[in-house]
């Protein structure tokens, strides 16, 4: 009898380890569906910390918000914001709330209070898995809401692997100094201001304001006409009378662009009192907006410089450049062998391997497949001698590019190098001094983009032939980082990239 319960016992632990086993490994998408997405609804309406109470959803590094991460994570998070938001009862901040039918009602500031940060954190563990925990952070506080929290573990799929290698902004924190406006949000940045103003106009029951713009922003050009859109959104909420003239008025509206690093700025909008014996008070709001052709407005009055040493020793080792929105504009980096040796070039120039290897051989093949019509500019930081733009066999002066139309192969060709995957990665960092030869491809989508960006690359030394070539390097190259991160952010939906690095093994 002892003997058969103990059999018993056998069979049922052993069915028991394999749903165990198959929980954990659980599709990442079934989970969010079936499990996560569910329980945070119920969560939010339920768990007694959240009743009555405004909420934000936020990806987490390090125990804070990230206001860069990858598109794996956001897309987790848009997911559960999604359900959220159509979830009755459930209070959402404004910053992720907002919508255009909202923005022409009579101002709402409740949703300007959060309390709660609902946090997705994504990391790799050290068996090749990936972990998702989703956490409630009370910002009063400080403290993790207990009884409230999510995980999963598993692996993920070649999409989903790829999606996390995806540098992103998280667009929640827009108009901040890590995310600033670009010109192309000028609307969104009219938007956020009028919301602040108006909150702030809220607050100050006891005063009457009538307002005057002043539509004319002579330090910021590129700005004109934010002063009126921010007025119209005024108007929209209700929130500003405005009067016709100064005469009828008792404070102006204007704006005002502060420059603070490069080509980043602080964009102010202030409601000024025409003079000191009015009853109203002074009222402003803020948001950073990146201005690139503002720069040439301080040529004339340039900062003092640092030390060099100071500099040195204040440069990141990488800059973030900007890539395409969710979906990338072309495929991953690879090297192939070449068809022929036409496809090396020009027949008349024949390219050799490096000079350590005695034998003429044929090149080697950057390629990769666009996923719609685009040009492409390749460049490659050779390891120890700098970033150099890369150019075929008949040394144009200008940047070479190549079109390439979608869904079809664009290749470039390179001196003669390993072929084989286990000698190349893929790299999401742009380094000012990688230990590999690093290759990237920069795909642009609208033609005024590209020729900008074509210009600007100009800038970096060419290389046309097997031989390396002094490219640009350390405080000249992240200058030049620096300002093509600039040129990406204010383009980013029209600019991708891909870099790969390569161990040479031939």
């Amino acid at each position: 009898m002892r003997r058969r319960i103990l059999i018993m016992l056998t069979l049922v632990i052993a069915q028991a380890i394999p749903a165990v086993a198959q929980s954990r490994e659980k599709d990442l998408d079934q989970w969010l569906e079936r499990d996560l997405v569910p329980y945070v609804q119920k969560q939010l309406l339920e768990h007694p910390r959240f009743k009555n109470e405004t909420v934000m959803f936020v990806v987490l590094r390090d125990n804070a918000p990230a206001s860069s991460s990858n598109g794996l994570a956001l897309s987790i998070r848009d997911q559960l914001l999604a359900a959220a938001v159509s979830t009755p009862g459930v209070s959402i901040g404004w910053q992720q709330g907002r919508g255009g039918a909202v923005d022409l009602q009579p101002q709402d500031c409740s949703h300007d209070d959060v309390h709660y940060y609902i946090g997705i954190e994504l990391a790799q563990k050290l068996d090749s898995t990936y972990a998702v925990t989703v956490r409630a952070l009370d910002l009063e506080d400080r403290n993790w809401v207990t009884g409230f929290g999510k995980r999963w573990q598993g692996r993920l799929s070649t999409s989903q692997r790829q999606a996390m290698r995806q540098s992103r902004i998280d667009e929640t924190f827009l108009g901040s100094r890590d995310v600033p406006f670009t010109l192309a949000q000028t609307d969104l940045l009219a938007a956020q201001l009028a919301h602040k103003l108006a909150c702030a106009l809220q607050k100050r029951v006891a005063e009457e304001y009538v307002v005057a713009a002043e539509l004319t922003e002579p330090d910021a050009p590129e700005l004109r006409g934010t002063v009126e859109l921010i007025s119209n959104n005024l108007a929209n909420r209700q929130a500003l009378a405005f009067g016709s003239d100064a005469g009828s008025s008792n404070a102006s509206l204007s704006g005002k662009a502060h420059h603070i690093d490069g080509v980043l700025y602080q964009y102010w909008i202030t409601v000024t009192p025409n003079d000191a014996s009015a009853n109203v008070s002074a009222l402003g709001a803020s948001a950073y907006v990146v201005l690139p052709g503002a720069d040439t407005l301080l040529a004339a009055t340039p900062p003092p410089k640092a030390p060099v040493e100071q500099r040195k020793a204040r440069r990141p080792a990488v800059v973030s450049v900007s890539n395409a929105g969710k979906d990338a504009l072309i495929s991953p980096l690879r090297i192939v062998r070449p068809e022929s040796l036409n496809d090396c070039g020009s027949t008349d120039i024949q390219i050799r391997t490096a000079s350590y290897q005695s034998a003429s051989r044929t090149c080697s093949l950057l390629s990769t497949e666009a996923r719609k019509d685009a040009i492409v500019f390749f460049l490659e930081h050779q390891a120890n001698h700098g970033l150099v733009r890369l150019a075929d066999s008949e040394c144009r002066e200008r940047t070479t590019p190549r079109i390439a139309r979608g869904g079809r192969n664009v290749s470039f060709p390179i001196p003669s190098t390993t072929t084989s995957p286990h000698n190349w990665q893929e790299t999401y960092e742009w380094q000012v001094a990688p230990d590999l030869d690093t290759y990237y491809a920069v795909v642009v989508t609208d033609a005024g983009v590209a020729r900008r960006i074509a210009n600007h690359i100009d800038d970096l030394p060419m290389r046309c032939s097997d031989a390396v070539r002094p490219g640009l390097q350390d405080d000249a190259l992240h200058a030049w980082l620096a300002d093509f991160a600039m040129l990406t952010a204010g383009s980013a939906q029209y600019v991708d990239w891909r870099g790969l690095q390569v161990r040479d093994v031939l």
